[in-house]
């Protein structure tokens, strides 16, 4: 884009040596200036036993074919000593700006390496960061606006997730193991609540999460104002995860490389490497509506709640949630449990004759639920999955022991009014859904799994 600055000159006439006038003149100043349409940036937490699908990610990263496209893509990768050896087998962290193989697909890393300031890095150097730090997440996307300024800014999380996943583990599950920007030489993972205040206030458009359980109520609600759409699957996914050369191939071909461009990329490239696989799912949250959706999800939790009164009604709703519901979850156990919002929302609203009686509570629940519906349908207006089903996104249950058998009790970070640090502000906000550390509360995980009748 070329912008032109007007100067004004002054010319100055001298006649018999004296001052007579002065005269403006505009004289043309051109200044060449790139426009930049995106900066990504892909933070690669591969310090665990995924780093060698770090490395073919990367790989399909330097396979896309950019051409002078008006973008640049940054990727920081953390690797670990164990898993990979390829490459040189260096185990720090470095920062790339992602340039193309001219051999397309390889298995060789061939972009170059970037100072960052920020994160005290050098191009250099051998450098170790804690990638669960949320202090590196945040200052790497300072730096990536700072010396890559663009009109939009995606910010993709790659590596292992588990959705709700927040503050201390009470033990009732092997989970953490699998959450967000785990770092095995530090030990330590990125709490939900720590990756919402790293994200806050960065002026992100999209945020996507290329791990498991991204697409969950839970993140999207711990995220809800900072950035435009979020991109993520309902459940599990394989460590192949997303394909980047599909994904920026088919985006550079857009006209207008909007956000909603970007968006549907995601969900084409998903549903190609994974239209095989019957759990999978990728859905486009848009985040100005998540706020709507969870007062819609807590009204519609609370109203059947409070149509259980009585041991048989509990274990219908339990029954439908445990084994009818489309359910997500890890095949190795103890592993958490996710529901699809808008399919518990249908199941339970069908046997609403079989929890209460009573016809004022039973229509209370249809409002309820088309509310809910309603909700979804602007909240997640735009998902693939691979069964056929629509406005994809999950909440999270309980830790399961074994297939239908949920764990003793919930995590204390999952229980509103615990003494657990750090708790997300699904769980802090919750009134109808999450567990109340209050005895007897009127909450529907409460009523499910703690009250007396």
């Amino acid at each position: 884009m070329k912008i032109i600055l007007l100067l004004p000159v002054i010319a100055f006439l001298f006649l018999d040596c004296s001052l007579e006038k002065n005269i403006d003149v505009q004289a043309e100043v051109v200044i060449e200036e790139v426009k930049r349409e995106w900066t990504f940036v892909i933070y690669m937490a591969a310090d665990n036993d995924l780093e060698g699908a770090a490395i073919t990610n990367f790989n399909e990263l330097e396979a896309v074919q950019y051409g002078n496209a008006p973008i640049s893509i940054l990727v920081l990768l953390d690797r670990s000593p164990y898993y990979d050896m390829t490459n040189g087998n260096w185990t720090d962290t470095r920062l790339f700006e992602v340039t193309p193989d001219p051999d397309g697909l390889t298995s060789i890393i061939k972009s170059q390496r970037v100072d960052c300031p920020e994160l005290g890095l050098s191009k250099d150097s051998e450098t170790e960061l804690n990638t669960a730090d949320p202090m590196v997440l945040s200052r790497l996307i300072d730096f990536a606006k700072r010396v890559y300024p663009a009109e939009h800014y995606a910010l993709f999380i790659w590596g292992h997730g588990t959705g709700w996943r927040s503050g201390p583990s009470s033990g009732t599950s092997n989970t953490p193991l699998k959450a967000i920007a785990i770092d095995d030489t530090h030990g330590h993972y990125m709490s939900l609540p720590s990756f919402g205040r790293a994200v806050n206030g960065k002026g992100l458009s999209l945020i996507g999460f290329d791990t498991c359980y991204g697409a969950v109520l839970e993140v999207a609600y711990e995220v809800r104002n900072n950035a435009e759409l979020f991109a993520g699957s309902q459940g599990a996914i394989l460590s192949t995860g997303w394909d980047y050369t599909t994904l920026f191939n088919n985006f550079l071909q857009k006209p207008y490389l909007s956000i909603s461009d970007l968006g549907n990329s995601i969900q084409y490239q998903y549903s190609k490497r994974y239209g095989g696989l019957n759990t999978a799912t990728i859905s486009q949250i848009q985040l100005s509506w998540i706020e709507n959706l969870y007062n819609k999800f807590n009204a519609f939790s609370g109203v059947v709640a409070d149509s259980i009164t009585e041991q048989d009604s509990r274990d219908e709703v339990l029954n439908q949630i445990l084994f009818h519901v489309e359910s997500q979850y890890f095949t190795s156990f103890p592993s958490d449990l996710y529901i699809d919002i808008l399919d518990y929302t249908k199941k339970i609203t069908a046997i609403r004759a079989s929890i209460t009686s009573s016809e004022s509570q039973q229509n209370a629940m249809i409002n309820s639920a088309n509310d809910l519906e309603n909700a979804l349908k602007k909240a997640v207006p735009v998902s693939w999955a691979q069964n056929g089903t629509v406005n994809k996104i999950g909440v999270h249950v309980i830790p399961l022991q074994g297939i239908g058998v949920p764990a003793a009790s919930h995590e204390l970070a999952y229980i509103r009014n615990s003494m657990a640090l750090d708790k997300s502000a699904f769980v802090e906000n919750s009134a109808n859904w999450v567990p109340n550390a209050t005895p007897q509360s009127g909450s529907l995980l409460d009523k499910l799994f703690y009250w007396n009748y």
